[in-house]
């Protein structure tokens, strides 16, 4: 029992982990999804709202709905005739017009909240319908009412039963859709704009696909992924083959100060990168490879990392394969490229995965290296872009949500073999 516990809680604790370290992620995406209104409200939400907008000049003005004119014109005209109708100094009176103007300002308001919360999909016309009976209940129920004179009651009884048909006239389906709106829009250069459209022209959303048009042509992005992908590919083939020659020196050959220099390779990971920016900076200029492929590629097609966990897995793999091959005529090189690494095909594909991610998210020797936008990476111009889109962010949510998508979509391709070459590197811990 005391065993079930415990791992009751280690799964809770990894879930909760987890749930931790994916909740930004889902958090961006969402955010790519929303409109700038929303990302700037106080009201924070996961999940986009369903949104109202209008079409105008091309693009999607977000609105909110005021009334509909017809309805709201119809209540008002009958509030002021029955209100008209109505002996003003009769104490009675007074106090129902006064309660019979609370429950007409109660149905404005129940009325408005139909077009404020409407869909397509809604049956209008009941929902006007139910908020009409409730509204002659409560007339009914008023104490002061019967207690109007006659002629006064029977003008009240008229503009009631007009009203009553003016609204279920209204209210069916086919007639909202006809009926003008007023709405105002929300945002942009023309905020506060009062507009008077159809209901068949509002649009609803909820997910802005359109934020990822928007953030792709809002700065080169094609030209970033292409100098990114150049980059990372090379880099990443690079330090395959050169993890791999020297990982087999440093595991299976025998020479002086072996172990001397393989300390000294494993002491520079120690060294950070800022300290010897500015002398790498230096040779990169005297080369003039300034604003160049070369100096984003050449000093990353060798890594200690790769080294060490090429070097950590071929120290595990038995000698008699090596002598068999030596046996056979295999060379060093032969016996590397036709039998070490066909063997440690996990162990290459998980370098190949860190080295691609990582230099995937380089930022600042590219930034530092790259001067024109012709040249810079991914990264460099996720940075720029979060510079120049000032509070857009949910452009630059959606931008940093599409930069990400190919490590996403490499490391589930790559997930088994990914798994496979951390056992099998001798790093099990």
């Amino acid at each position: 029992m005391k065993g079930s516990w415990l791992k009751f809680l280690v799964y809770l604790l990894l879930t909760v982990g987890a749930v931790t370290m994916v909740f930004p992620f889902f958090w961006m995406l969402a955010t790519s999804f929303k409109s700038s209104l929303e990302v700037l409200s106080a009201q924070i939400t996961l999940v986009p709202r369903l949104k109202k907008y209008i079409r105008q000049d091309g693009k999607l003005e977000p609105v909110e709905f005021l009334y509909a004119l017809k309805l709201i014109e119809a209540v008002n005209i009958s509030e002021g005739l029955i209100s008209e109708g109505i002996p003003k100094k009769n104490e009675l009176s007074s106090r129902f017009l006064d309660e019979l103007s609370e429950i007409y300002s109660d149905y404005r308001s129940r009325i408005g909240g139909i077009f404020l919360r409407y869909r397509p999909e809604s049956e209008v016309g009941q929902r006007l319908d139910g908020i009409w009976e409730n509204t002659m209940g409560r007339i009914d129920r008023l104490p002061s009412a019967e207690r109007l004179p006659a002629d006064v009651r029977t003008r009240v009884d008229s503009e009631i039963d007009r009203l009553s048909r003016t609204i279920r006239n209204l209210g069916d389906e086919t007639a909202f859709r006809e009926n003008l709106l007023a709405v105002v829009i929300l945002a942009g250069d023309r905020r506060g704009a009062g507009l008077t459209v159809s209901a068949t022209d509002i649009i609803y959303k909820r997910f802005l696909w359109s934020n990822f048009l928007k953030a792709w042509r809002a700065a080169p992005f094609a030209r970033y992924f292409v100098n990114s992908i150049i980059m990372s590919i090379a880099v990443t083939i690079g330090q395959v083959l050169t993890s791999a020659l020297a990982a087999y020196a440093f595991a299976r050959m025998q020479f002086r100060f072996k172990e001397t220099i393989f300390l000294i390779l494993l002491g520079t990971m120690m060294v950070p990168k800022q300290v010897i920016l500015i002398p790498d900076y230096v040779i990169i200029a005297k080369l003039g490879w300034i604003n160049t492929y070369y100096a984003l590629i050449v000093p990353f097609v060798a890594a200690v990392f790769g080294i060490y966990f090429m070097r950590q897995h071929f120290e595990t793999i038995p000698q008699d394969l090596f002598d068999a091959a030596s046996i056979d005529g295999c060379g060093r090189l032969r016996t590397l490229f036709q039998i070490v690494l066909p063997l440690s095909r996990g162990v290459v594909i998980t370098v190949a995965l860190f080295t691609f991610i990582m230099t995937w998210n380089s930022l600042l020797w590219p930034l530092v290296m790259t001067n024109t936008p012709e040249m810079r990476p991914l990264q460099v111009g996720l940075a720029v872009f979060n510079q120049e889109s000032g509070t857009e962010w949910e452009l630059l949510m959606a931008a940093s949500t599409f930069s990400i998508l190919p490590l996403l979509i490499i490391f589930f391709v790559a997930q088994k073999q990914f798994i496979e070459g951390i056992t099998r590197s001798g790093m099990k811990g």
